[in-house]
């Protein structure tokens, strides 16, 4: 690595960095042989023009730099106390959702983002579902939503353009790790996609779908394999997180929902009774049917022990195509995973690298792990680490733990600060064996919830007045 030549290979003027690493790089090698400093000096230079462009044009963004008196930005600390809480994505009165008010949602996401959503006409929306597919034909947006796990789903205002360049960036860098050729915008390549989820959808990766056809599976919808060929519905899966959060507070019987969306509920309650069954029957044909194919799989990581296990125990090893690429994230869901299931998923699958990511859905970076076990920080997000009680930020050298919070350098119409819940550990100056030059993340990443109790209150350093005014502003007119 010592000797690529690092100098980038369009200039900074072209805005060429970070929508596209492939362009401004010119390979992933070069990429990860920059020296942090002149990472940070290309991401404060980004920084200062999102938020030039910004602050006066994202309503609740203004609203909160004018309580906090900040109108210019120097350093990468200047916008700490302006990074919003990732619960903001779901501030909305969750009674907007249960009476279809979808006018009044559409106003709340107003306030997030300056694509203008003034002359959409939403009234006669009467589902979630619904909402999605005006929003997608009167709007710039490729609107998506989280999981809704908790008993509400966050809504992030990421435009088609962003979309598109987030998902072209994420390839650039996931085949950068696998070591094979991968897709460009002018080049799409053609190889089987394995998607244990459903066709399409509205949750966060589901968006992104369109892109694996046309730029991976080379257009060839034969090349598409998912677990179910059809629309995921986010009715259904609001209704699965609002059953759940309802039943682990103890207030089933006091639930509000809908007709309509009661209805869908034994519906429901059957795709979850069979998925398991049919994540392992489509796992199986998978196996069988695309042996020696090249195949491009994003598989959580549980998924890939429980396969790989299986089958090597079966005398099965070497399936795909070594050009093949496999790329998992997430937990392991209350499963401790051997700790040499990377070792059986190579063996098994017959691939030399798993990509494995660490990222969210208000994120449009992913953080990949190196051959060593670390995470590496993404040239397209800054990271800070905050203190988890006061909000300050924790200073960027030695090692530090303490709270995950991003500023998304890919998001240009919509505010790309803010908290996670998450604890993370990171080394910001030791050099990683890997040879990367980014700061690292310690594979260990908790969620501050589970360690609090359930209870995770984000704070800003001296900030929580202004939040909650900011908060205030956001949902005053969605109240009903």
């Amino acid at each position: 690595m010592n000797n690529i030549d690092i100098k980038p290979v369009v200039n900074t003027g072209t805005g060429a960095f970070p929508k596209s690493l492939l362009d401004y790089f010119g390979s992933f090698e070069r990429m990860n042989a920059t020296s942090r400093s002149d990472i940070e000096e290309l991401q404060l230079t980004v920084l200062k023009k999102r938020f030039e462009s910004l602050r006066n044009n994202v309503p609740t963004l203004k609203k909160l730099a004018d309580a906090q008196r900040v109108d210019e930005v120097n350093t990468f600390d200047d916008v700490v106390s302006l990074l919003f809480s990732h619960t903001v994505y779901k501030s909305y009165p969750i009674s907007l959702l249960e009476k279809n008010r979808f006018t009044q949602l559409t106003k709340w996401l107003q306030k997030l983002c300056i694509t203008d959503l003034s002359g959409v006409d939403v009234s006669h929306c009467q589902g979630i579902d619904e909402w999605f597919v005006e929003m997608d034909r009167q709007t710039p947006l490729t609107l998506r939503h989280s999981s809704g796990t908790t008993g509400a789903m966050s809504f992030i205002p990421r435009t088609a353009r962003e979309t598109e360049e987030y998902f072209l960036n994420l390839l650039f860098q996931v085949f950068g790790v696998a070591k094979t050729p991968g897709p460009t915008r002018e080049n799409p390549i053609s190889m089987h996609v394995v998607l244990p989820t459903y066709r399409s959808g509205n949750y966060g990766t589901l968006r992104t779908n369109t892109h694996y056809l046309k730029y991976v599976a080379g257009g060839d919808e034969s090349k598409m394999h998912v677990l179910y060929p059809r629309h995921q519905s986010s009715d259904m899966l609001f209704l699965a997180g609002r059953i759940a959060a309802a039943k682990a507070n103890g207030e089933l019987e006091k639930l509000e929902l809908s007709p309509t969306l009661l209805a869908r509920k034994a519906e429901f309650e059957s795709i979850q009774k069979d998925m398991g069954n049919d994540l392992e029957k489509f796992m199986a044909d998978i196996v069988n049917n695309l042996k020696g194919q090249k195949v491009y799989a994003m598989v959580l990581s549980n998924q890939l022990s429980n396969l790989s296990s299986a089958g090597l125990s079966k005398g099965l090893s070497n399936i795909f195509h070594p050009d093949s690429v496999l790329m998992t994230g997430g937990g392991a869901k209350g499963q401790a995973l051997p700790p040499d299931w990377k070792d059986e998923a190579k063996k098994f699958f017959g691939v030399s690298e798993i990509v494995h990511t660490y990222g969210m859905s208000e994120l449009m970076a992913a953080h990949n792990m190196c051959s060593h076990g670390r995470y590496h920080a993404s040239n397209s997000a800054i990271l800070f680490v905050l203190d988890p009680d006061t909000g300050a930020a924790l200073p960027r050298k030695g090692v530090r733990t303490g709270r995950a919070a991003f500023f998304d350098l890919m998001a240009d119409t919509y505010w790309g600060g803010f908290v996670t819940g998450d604890e993370i550990t990171v080394d910001w100056d030791t050099p990683c064996p890997c040879g990367i030059k980014s700061a690292h993340i310690a594979p260990q990443i908790e969620r501050y919830s589970a360690k609090r109790g359930g209870d995770d209150k984000i704070t800003c350093a001296a900030a929580a007045e202004a939040h909650d005014e900011a908060l205030y502003y956001l949902t005053e007119s969605t109240v009903i």
